[in-house]
């Protein structure tokens, strides 16, 4: 039985190998549909899934076509770093998916970098979680979850947000109007074709991205740096793991191969990625690995003898690259790109996915303001201004991180330095965009923040601070306080910031913290001194958690000051709901 074997590499040019375009299309003679979703999507991978449920989140409805049949059949990403699992936390899915990933993964574990997976002295260890650390800074904890373990329960709680998935379906066309976007769709098997309307369009259409060749989105970065192997396997290395087993990721390096495991079912079964071996330094071209060829690095990196009756299921080649388009957004502002279409980068500290969900997190909000007639339609400008200044700084760390573990430095000069896995995590901080700031000379205008002393200035994330609803006594964090509205947080009773707030045409949830608020209260002052709330003083979070605006002390004035503020960060004169 011939081993199967998947090409998903990223053509160059001189490959041979090319990628699906849109081209003209007739459409004149096929009917819209009379179902018009607000927003289409094209995938319904991880990020196109994320991208659903949080536009259902905030009363949004969506369609997502995906040309594949389902969801992953094989495991691939592993990791949800910190931020992520923040949002899964605002959606209320954190504890379903701390649930699966318990039942495979120690949480606090991290990687490791050994010679051998068995025996191997260890070289380096990575992302230890230090949870007493940690829950000074997020109230959560990094997650491994396989692909295959995790896009089913995305795909099972879609319904609940309103975010419908239609797989096995391709997007032939599509053409932005004055009003809109249509789009063509061809259903895989029955090639039944149906055309709609929508008001937006956002592609996670993968590194092969058609949306982006459409748009004349050009790649930015170093390009294709080799391709690598996924051997995707079933054998039981229970026996050899020891506690090695509760890794979600552990590299190999050693004279004959530079590899690494994600191992599942308790090293039951899993997937191999292999950069390099002994003579294939340069990597692996499609179709060029055997199935003697995978089984002998499955040895090499194991460094196991015994006969495990190793299945090996299929072969996968990808491309290692580091790559992020030059804008997020077609330039009539309809249509959009996130995930793998925006950016592609190395998978060291599982960063690309991450960083597609984030994007997602990012636009899901502006689209439904702007939907909802809460903000003018230049807000969604800001996407393409926020996004890829915080895509290319993550595809960087994402080199850095290749470099210092899978090359050791070798071949590389100028590599951005390695910033701790939290900061890059929980620390970035926008500079431009849906915000207003004043930058000064106290460390404003860094791309970064440290988390464990932070800033609490527009564009950085809100700090976690733990209160105590009054009544229960039951704790929860201020990150719990941000839904689907503006967030107005005070430390005075009586601020007049409050009054404020709700004389505006925004809706915007308000939140006074001290030692005798309510419903939550502070008892050690904690919002006070960590987010620089004095008295008279206020803070404005967008809906994705990061701080918009600060509001200072001032004699009168509040409302109209508050109101100039929400022009300049929603982009309108007068901001008014539909009623």
């Amino acid at each position: 039985m011939t081993t199967l074997q998947v090409d998903d590499t990223i053509p160059i040019p001189g490959s041979g190998r090319t990628y699906f375009t849109f081209g003209n299309y007739d459409h004149a003679k096929i009917p819209f549909e009379e179902d018009e979703p607000p927003v289409i999507i094209i995938g319904s991978s991880m990020v196109g899934m994320f991208m659903g449920l949080l536009l259902g989140y905030h009363g949004i409805r969506s369609i997502s076509f995906d040309r594949h049949p389902s969801t992953a059949i094989h495991p691939r990403a592993a990791l949800f770093l910190l931020r992520t699992v923040e949002i899964l936390r605002q959606l209320g899915l954190a504890d379903e998916f701390k649930r699966e990933s318990e039942t495979m993964f120690d949480l606090d574990a991290g990687m490791v970098v050994v010679e051998k997976l068995y025996k191997g002295k260890i070289l380096m260890r990575m992302q230890e979680a230090d949870a007493a650390e940690l829950a000074r800074i997020t109230p959560i904890n990094r997650l491994w979850l396989t692909q295959n373990m995790f896009e089913p329960l995305l795909r099972s709680n879609a319904t609940k947000f309103g975010a419908e998935q239609r797989f096995g379906q391709t997007v032939l066309y599509y053409e932005e109007t004055e009003d809109g976007v249509i789009v063509v769709v061809e259903d895989v098997e029955t090639k039944v074709v149906k055309k709609y309307r929508t008001k937006y369009l956002v592609a996670a259409d993968g590194k092969r991205s058609a949306t982006r060749t459409k748009e004349n989105i050009q790649w930015t970065g170093q390009g294709v740096i080799n391709n690598n192997i996924s051997v995707n396997f079933r054998a039981n290395l229970t026996p050899y793991l020891g506690q090695r087993a509760v890794h979600g990721v552990t590299y190999i390096s050693n004279p004959n191969i530079s590899a690494g495991f994600r191992l599942e079912q308790k090293g039951q079964a899993g997937f191999m990625i292999v950069s390099s071996a002994k003579g294939r330094e340069k990597g692996f071209e499609p179709d060029s690995v055997s199935e003697r060829d995978a089984r002998q690095f499955f040895k090499d990196a194991t460094g196991i003898e015994d006969d495990i009756s190793l299945q090996v299921d299929s072969i996968s080649y990808w491309s290692v690259a580091e790559l992020y388009a030059d804008r997020f957004m077609s330039e009539r502002g309809r249509v959009f790109l996130m995930g793998d279409a925006a950016h592609v980068m190395p998978p060291t500290g599982g960063m690309g996915g991450n960083t597609g969900v984030a994007d997602a997190y990012n636009l899901a909000w502006k689209l439904a303001f702007v939907l909802k007639g809460w903000s003018s339609p230049l807000l969604l400008k800001t996407y393409d201004s926020e996004r890829p200044e915080a895509a290319r700084f993550a595809v960087r760390q994402a080199f850095s991180r290749l470099v210092k573990r899978v090359y050791y430095g070798k071949g590389f000069e100028s590599v951005e330095e390695e910033i701790p896995d939290v900061r890059c995590e929980l620390g970035y901080r926008y500079r431009i965009g849906a915000l207003q700031s004043k930058m000064n000379g106290n460390g404003s205008s860094e791309e970064t923040e440290d988390p464990f002393q932070p800033q609490a200035l527009p564009g950085c994330r809100l700090p976690h601070v733990t209160v105590q609803n009054a009544q229960s006594q039951s704790s929860i964090s201020t990150l719990d306080l941000v839904k689907q509205h503006l967030v107005l947080l005070v430390t005075d009773s009586d601020s007049p910031w409050i009054d404020a707030a709700n004389s505006q045409h925004v809706p915007i949830d308000t939140y006074v913290l001290n030692e005798a608020s309510k419903p939550y209260h502070d008892l050690i002052s904690s919002a006070r001194q960590i987010m620089g709330l004095d008295e008279g003083r206020c803070l404005l979070v967008r809906p994705d958690g990061y701080i918009a605006w600060r509001g200072d002390r001032r004699l009168g004035g509040h409302e109209h000051a508050l109101k100039r503020a929400l022009s300049s960060i929603l982009y309108i004169e007068d901001v008014h709901k539909d009623s």
